[in-house]
């Protein structure tokens, strides 16, 4: 981490801290903060310990912003500041206990605390601003000021977490997905839910059980594809298991041999993952396997089907595609993998890993799936006979060939 990554972080830390501890105005104070406290306290911990994952994306969806958002405007800083620091601490608990892969760093959930204890703050000073120096009598006015004190809540904590990911990970304002349309209109979406269900809570505590259920609704709607989706993924990598791998090539094999389309087979296997498990430790190892299947995800189309086999070895299918441009996607996975540096640890040297590929595509010598799948594991065990870190393929005529081997090929493919 740079320099300024570093002082960045410590500086919200602080800022988060100082925040946290604070006397400043409550925009629309409860009748019972203890009941109030209790309830949201444990509404929050729930959505954020429960959330629903799109499939095909990374993007997972909170439910707690709802719960954020109406503890903000019923309960004082101090109480709204157990809150955050609450479900933030059970969900980095939850983490540990699953092996979880997200929270990793120990700054991670202390700086995410202390973002929103520096928003929060920033809010209640804005709204009690705005509701001194309002001109609006009428009745829309309260319903215009809190939605756009949910529209700046929404600016601030995403601007802070977004200059995090540049100053600390070094990358692009643009690759962080902050301040995108669709990452504002959903979090508005939710905080807004969060002044009703305030406005609910105040009016009668119960009301707030109605006003939740679209949150259902929600859930239900990406939990249960995304399900489906995990039953079908290998876990480390994202893409295809064999089972469901097998099911989709059988169907496509099918498809290219009624209607005499061209198909491709891609075998890969990983070099040398024993010496990187021995060398480096099977976490290692994990790491190098899943950005494997991150870089094969980004080098295929949204038609190909790729998948894992388990241990070292991926499959790729190439739908309606030629022997040349089999072979460039082939090269084009093997040069990035053999260029990438795997990062798993901070203070770590990087992993270097290279992979190896066969190839076969579809031909008249070629009747059925597992003869198309055979030749491509003939050509993988040719291409690590040969060295490995190579692409072998078999010219694709009617009758058998020698194996052509390929390596470097270049970036005229």
């Amino acid at each position: 981490m740079s320099y300024t990554g570093k002082l960045y972080i410590a500086t919200i830390l602080l800022l988060g801290t100082v925040c946290a501890f604070v006397v400043l105005p409550t925009p629309t104070p409860t009748a019972d903060p203890l009941i109030t406290f209790v309830v949201f306290a444990v509404l929050a911990t729930i959505a954020q310990l429960f959330y629903a994952e799109v499939p095909s994306t990374n993007i997972a969806y909170f439910a707690t912003p709802v719960f954020v958002f109406a503890s903000l405007l019923l309960l004082d800083q101090q109480t709204f500041a157990i809150i955050v620091v609450l479900y933030h601490v059970i969900e980095w608990l939850k983490e540990r206990f699953i092996d979880g892969h997200r929270l990793q760093a120990w700054y991670i959930q202390p700086f995410n605390i202390a973002v929103e204890l520096i928003t929060s703050a920033l809010i209640r000073l804005l709204c009690a601003w705005l509701d001194s120096h309002t001109l609006m009598l009428w009745s829309l006015a309260p319903v215009l000021l809190k939605a756009f004190a949910a529209f700046s809540f929404v600016v601030i904590n995403q601007s802070l977490i977004g200059l995090a990911i540049v100053w600390a990970r070094g990358k692009r304002w643009h690759e962080t997905g902050m301040l995108k349309t669709e990452n504002v209109l959903s979090d508005m979406v939710l905080l807004l839910l969060g002044y009703v269900v305030a406005v609910l809570w105040e009016i009668n505590p119960w009301l707030i059980v109605p006003a939740l259920s679209p949150l259902v609704l929600m859930y239900r709607a990406l939990k249960v594809p995304a399900l489906q989706q995990e039953a079908q993924t290998d876990a480390k990598t994202g893409l295809l298991n064999a089972r469901y791998f097998n099911r989709h090539y059988e169907e496509e094999f099918a498809r290219a041999q009624r209607f005499n389309r061209p198909l491709a087979f891609l075998m890969c296997d990983l070099d040398f993952l024993r010496t990187i498990n021995n060398t480096y430790g099977h976490l290692a190892g994990d790491v190098v396997i899943a950005g494997i299947g991150k870089i094969i995800s980004q080098n295929i189309r949204s038609y190909d089907i790729a998948g894992r086999f388990g241990g070292e070895e991926f499959a790729i299918v190439l739908p309606e595609t030629s022997y040349e441009d089999s072979v460039a996607i082939a090269e084009r996975i093997r040069a990035q993998i053999e260029t990438t540096e795997f990062i798993h640890a901070e203070g770590v040297a990087p992993i270097h890993a290279t992979i190896s590929i066969g190839m076969a595509c579809m031909s008249k010598a070629i009747q059925t799936s597992e003869e198309l799948m055979s030749t491509a594991d003939r050509a993988l065990y040719q291409a690590k006979a040969e060295g490995r870190n190579r692409l072998v393929a078999p010219v694709p005529i009617a009758e058998p060939t020698p194996l052509l081997s390929m390596r470097g090929l270049g970036s005229n493919i």
